[in-house]
């Protein structure tokens, strides 16, 4: 990739010791160890380019695009729910709050 990344979030995976991590950025995200190796041959792709990206307790990542919110599994990268908006926003910060 040449140019300017735009990176969104540095995931520890659970359950490797702090050992393999999910590096979100663009439009996808890459599995690696955190000596830089490749731990997965998948690429977590986005629908869209979000805005932001979470972690949720539930083993999810939760991207905000400006036309839908995407959950995906942390292990696999596979969609598991869109929720649809109308109204595009840029937020500062995206989290979790009360498992919601």
């Amino acid at each position: 990739m040449q140019g300017t990344i735009r990176p969104h979030a540095i995931i520890i995976l659970p359950n490797t010791s702090g050992m393999e991590l999910l590096l979100t950025y663009e439009d996808e995200g890459i599995y690696i160890d955190i000596y830089g190796h490749f731990t997965k041959e998948t690429v977590l792709q986005w629908g869209e380019m979000p805005a932001s990206v979470a972690y949720l307790q539930s083993n999810q990542v939760m991207g905000w695009g400006e036309k839908a919110i995407e959950l995906r599994s942390v292990e696999t990268g596979n969609l598991e729910g869109v929720f649809m908006h109308k109204k595009a926003q840029k937020l500062k910060f995206l989290c979790e709050r009360n498992d919601k």
